[in-house]
């Protein structure tokens, strides 16, 4: 085989291991299960057996977004609890349906809301819901080479 034939992976994940965990491991910060080749909330009776940090805990600790979301704009300094209300909504929703789709942190300054995630997805979802809610100017940035995405969202108006 050619070694300039293979088949190189479109982005690198350093928090996706390329293969399948234990069956029946936990996440001891968060409480997620690892069950039938996913992570997820756990139901009654579910069985656990050892503990070992899923990857979104593992980017919260080492503070390693996979996705970044970026308000601004004069139509933010006069509607901020509505976006932030929002934001948080979207949050809550995804973060029910997965584990792994977590904030690392939210944060406001120079008239700015900086929201950094665990999941890419999570940050699409977010700036979509921004601009179908207000409008507004959405730029996608994907990083080449990593699992990273930046949204930046802007309205002045």
């Amino acid at each position: 085989m050619r070694l300039d034939r293979t088949i190189q992976p479109k982005t690198y994940d350093p928090y996706n291991k390329g293969k399948k965990s234990t069956e029946g491991i936990y996440c001891p910060q968060c409480r997620a299960l690892y069950q039938h080749g996913r992570w997820k909330w756990p139901d009654k009776g579910d069985t656990f057996r050892e503990p070992h940090l899923c990857s979104a805990c593992r980017r919260i600790k080492d503070r390693f977004p996979a996705g970044e979301v970026l308000v601004s704009g004069k139509y933010l300094n006069r509607h901020r609890n509505e976006i932030v209300n929002l934001i948080q909504n979207v949050i809550t929703e995804e973060e029910n349906r997965s584990p792994l789709k977590k904030v690392i942190s939210l944060t406001s300054e120079n008239g700015t809301i900086r929201v950094s995630l665990t999941d890419d997805h999570l940050a699409r979802h977010i700036g979509e819901a921004l601009h179908k809610a207000y409008n507004g100017d959405l730029e996608v940035k994907y990083s080449e080479g990593e699992r990273f995405v930046r949204l930046y969202w802007h309205r002045d108006e």
